[in-house]
């Protein structure tokens, strides 16, 4: 049985569950002190904003790397490892693709190959782009990320349900009441 009453937290992963919190408490101790030890303003400069900027990019990318109206999402009875590989978009982040490894302009090729190293990915990029996308198969989107984040925090905001393939939809287009609908 689940000792949280959760399927997600089984009880063999107890103690690195309790390890993992007793930690975080931990460092948010540490972090109070050294904010009464030293100012809060030394703490956000030193610690808090760079954490901030890090954590930024980390779901930026994610959020764009995997979310796009063109990207199709796959219920259970329609994923597999392939599909969910491939559900996934190269787009260009101008100069942070060097600062972040060209990790969102090569997205396809690290969904295919997580263990490749990042200095291969343009190599492998190329290839996967050249064998997939006469099949329809390669996700790319050239629109700067900047400009995409905009279209997809507009059009990506919900899936119909959670079987099948779904795409993601906007709220845009789903009539405010029945009787807007009704006048369309």
């Amino acid at each position: 049985t689940e000792w949280t009453g959760s399927k997600m937290f089984p009880a063999k992963i107890r103690a690195k569950i309790i390890a993992s919190t007793v930690g975080v408490i931990a460092t948010i101790a540490y972090l109070f002190k050294l904010s009464l030890d030293h100012g809060f303003l030394t703490v956000f400069l030193w610690y808090t904003a760079p954490y901030m900027w890090s954590n930024f990019w980390l779901v930026t990318y994610t959020w764009l790397q995997h979310s796009d109206p063109s990207v199709p999402q796959y219920g259970a009875t329609e994923w597999t490892w392939v599909k969910g590989a491939l559900s996934t978009i190269d787009r260009p982040y101008g100069i942070f693709c060097f600062f972040h490894h060209k990790i969102g302009s090569t997205h396809v090729a690290h969904h295919l190959f997580h263990e490749m190293p990042f200095y291969k990915a343009d190599e492998a990029t190329a290839a996967i782009k050249a064998y997939l996308e006469p099949k329809g198969l390669y996700n790319y989107d050239p629109m700067p990320w900047y400009q995409a984040m905009w279209k997809i925090a507009n059009t990506c905001h919900f899936v119909d349900g959670v079987e099948g393939v779904q795409y993601y939809k906007s709220f845009n287009d789903v009539p405010i009441t029945s009787e807007l609908k009704k006048v369309e």
